[in-house]
């Protein structure tokens, strides 16, 4: 037992901290403290955003002389779209699906302290040169040397060619590994420039202070909001802020639950083995007196107990990393954000192995002082281990892991209700129930494909545009009234779009078919903004359009975010990249796709690897990917800290029915029947499972608020899921006691007392 509860406590430290390791170590290399990424703020919820226009960052850098070097990037992970084509071993150009690449300039390498293993800086200096990593130059130029070789960008309109080669950077980096292309120089004269990343680096010592208030004085316009700085490995964790990008970034809070959990399933499994140990003293008292009246001295005693917790703890160490082994090649390993595999984890084994070692020295030393600490015949029989003392050590930590138990239960079950809520359908304001989606990053749909498609048995409805809830707040713009500026965000849809998603409407119409300058915008735009109803004229870009309806608020981003202002532009005329199409519930869904993929590609002459095609609930449920990763983690460790409770049952069980064999045996002589002596036994941990509820309920109810104050928009706590918990235990506790100690009850009390 001791074995199996400190292999599951290892197996869950080695796994939560290679989780922890993971986000604390993201972009930690050398000179990293000296890096800062330059952030826009948005008018939203105070938001900032980690891009800014291009033509700002010749004026970033020459802000100050504090500033030693500046880049500017953009980067692609995992690219699924073909944008990079590569000439294969045949000769042939072939679309790379899955490389990573970043856009950038020469002082990248500067900025990143990027080593390069072949060619020089000087050749990464103009449009069109390009780095390739070591691991991208090895999977996509095997065999041959990479430099000089040619390849093309942006579906084959830029030729690029490799100049050199560079170090494969930490998986956890802002940095790819795979190819970083040159941009050539910023063009100054568009003002509307691409919106890229940049990061400045410091010089040692640089008075930051200074630095903020240079930046923050940069203007692209007169107006706008100061630019700000952020710490490289401080952005990781404000990823969930970044109105630009998808929330893929760190969670500090849910790190130091997590190192929480970790070391207290440690402090749980170590306590079980002490108090084993001390329970077992009484029946080990023999071995050890023996030992001492043929000349064993206390020291050989205490080193022989602290060998076998040598043993016995490095082998549950070891169980821990095997576990990770196993573990790292399922789906599992979906859990955390990194790799799951021991030797991508080298630092966490390095904390395991110190935690063990500790662990194996005061699990050894403190029985085999107790134990070896008096004369044999003193404690023969009972001593420490069977006294009120030694019995109360172990009920209060049993109770310790039965609130750790309730605590994780109960969080598990609240986040597992949040994540539900948050994609549930009628909780975001628009219908997206039995909608599939069909898209292509080549921005081709055009109203012939929706009119074929909706021809087809099964289809209900089609539009054209995107999910209504999306990452970011799209564009943004605002309106100046009464001295007032009340920002809000944007979006192009076409006319069919506000009836398919079901859009409730609150004044006004929604739009007619092949209807084009009109808008629709929500309830808080009007709220904000009360003279602008139906019939007011809003201008973007030198345009006007007509407000015609007013839209019932639902949500155009994750629940995260509160709901703001927001304006629908109706343009029947431009391309959109996505078709969505509604189906029957009785419909065959994989032909409905596959006949849609068929006509996409027949009307648009497009590549069936240009289109993707799923259910549109899927792409809502990855908005919190996060949270559904977080939540099964605390299901895991609700589930692990359960079974580690339930061998200190066991353990508890079995010694306290070998403590009091000679009391069943004289209740069962007096009269007493098997089930009156379980129900005595279990009435025992009926009330040890009661307090440790009394005591976990209100902890994870501040937890588990804690948890969700991230979220504008949550579900409710009921209080039938802190009683599911509760009974859910209780039930699983009686049936392990009972089994554990029927045998006690059913024992022959003669055999008990003539031990005795």
């Amino acid at each position: 037992m001791n074995v199996i509860g400190l292999g599951i406590a290892f197996s869950v430290f080695l796994i939560l901290m290679s989780q922890i390791w993971w986000d604390f170590s993201y972009d930690r290399f050398k000179g990293s403290k000296d890096i800062y990424i330059v952030e826009e703020p948005s008018p939203f919820d105070e938001e900032y955003a980690s891009t800014v226009l291009r033509p700002v960052i010749p004026a970033i850098k020459a802000c100050s002389p504090d500033i030693v070097a500046a880049c500017d990037y953009f980067e692609t992970r995992n690219d699924r779209l073909g944008i990079i084509q590569i000439r294969g071993g045949n000769g042939e150009w072939e679309a790379v699906k899955g490389i990573s690449y970043g856009v950038t300039e020469t002082s990248v390498l500067d900025v990143f302290n990027i080593r390069l293993m072949a060619g020089r800086r000087e050749d990464f200096a103009v449009k069109g040169d390009a780095l390739v990593s070591e691991s991208a130059a090895a999977q996509y130029f095997p065999g041959r040397n990479p430099v000089g070789e040619v390849f093309y960008y942006e579906f084959g309109r830029t030729e690029c060619r490799i100049v050199g080669i560079y170090q494969d950077r930490k998986e956890n980096e802002t940095m790819v590994n795979g190819l970083l292309i040159h941009e050539g120089e910023t063009d100054n004269t568009l003002p509307n420039g691409y919106l890229h990343t940049c990061y400045v680096k410091l010089a040692p010592g640089a008075d930051i202070a200074a630095v903020r208030e240079a930046v923050g004085k940069v203007r692209l316009t007169r107006e706008g909001a100061p630019f700000r700085l952020t710490k490289l490995h401080a952005h990781w964790f404000m990823l969930e802020q970044d109105i630009f990008g998808n929330k893929t970034g760190g969670n500090k809070l849910m790190c130091y639950i997590l190192l929480g959990i970790a070391l207290l399933f440690l402090m749980i499994a170590a306590f079980n083995y002490i108090n084993f140990a001390m329970a077992a003293i009484p029946f080990r008292i023999r071995d050890i007196n023996t030992r001492k009246v043929y000349g064993a001295t206390r020291g050989s005693l205490i080193l022989r107990q602290v060998l076998l917790a040598f043993g016995i703890v490095g082998t549950a160490f070891l169980l821990g990393i095997l576990a990770m082994r196993t573990l790292s090649g399922t789906t599992w390993a979906t859990f955390l954000s990194g790799s799951m595999a021991p030797e991508k984890n080298l630092p966490v084994l390095f904390l395991g192995a110190a935690a063990a070692l500790v662990i194996a020295l005061v699990s050894g030393l403190i029985p085999a002082f107790y134990s070896t600490a008096f004369p044999p015949a003193l404690v023969l029989k009972g001593g420490f281990s069977g006294s009120a003392k030694g019995g109360g050590l172990r009920t209060a930590t049993l109770i310790l892991q039965y609130v750790l138990s309730f605590i994780f239960i109960i969080s598990a079950l609240v986040l597992q209700r949040q994540t539900r809520f948050m994609a549930q359908n009628d909780a975001l304001g628009f219908d997206y129930d039995l909608v599939l989606k069909m898209e292509s990053h080549l921005f081709s749909p055009v109203k012939e494909v929706a009119d074929e498609i909706r021809k087809i048995p099964g289809v209900v409805d089609v539009t054209r545009g995107a999910s209504p809830i999306q990452d970011g707040p799209s564009s943004q713009s605002a309106v100046r009234e009464e001295g007032r500026v009340v920002p809000y965000s944007f979006r192009d849809i076409p006319p069919e779009y506000p009836g398919f998603f079901h859009l409730e409407l609150l004044d006004g119409r929604l739009p007619l078919p092949g209807e084009n300058g009109v808008a629709l915008v929500n309830a808080s735009f009007v709220e904000a903004l009360p003279s602008y109803g139906v019939g007011k004229v809003i201008n973007r870009h030198g345009k006007d359009a007509t407000v015609i309806g007013v839209l019932k608020d639902f949500h155009a981003r994750p629940l995260q975010h509160s709901i703001s202002p927001l304006v629908l532009f109706v343009q029947d005329q431009r391309n959109y990249n996505s078709f969505m199409i509604r189906v029957r519930k009785d419909a065959d869904v994989q032909d409905i796709l596959e006949r849609s993929v068929t006509l996409y590609r027949e009307i648009r002459n497009l590549d069936e690897n240009d289109i993707e095609t799923g259910f549109l609930s899927r792409d809502i449920e990855q908005l919190y990917e996060q949270e559904y990763r977080q939540t099964r983690l605390i299901k895991l460790s609700s589930l692990l800290s359960l079974v580690i409770a339930l061998i200190g049952i066991l353990g508890l069980v079995w010694f306290d029915t070998r403590f009091s064999r000679k009391e069943v045996a004289i209740r069962k002589v007096n009269g007493a029947t098997a089930q009156e002596i379980l129900s005595r036994i279990n009435l025992k941990y009926l009330a040890i499972t009661g307090v440790s509820f009394v005591i976990a309920a209100p902890l994870a109810y501040a937890i588990v608020q804690r948890w969700m104050s991230q979220f504008a928009f949550r579900t409710t706590i009921p209080a039938w899921l802190f009683a599911a918990a509760f009974v859910a235990v209780l039930l699983i506790t009686l049936v392990v006691v009972s089994f554990q100690s029927w045998r006690a009850a059913n024992a022959n009390p003669v055999d008990a007392l003539k031990n005795e």
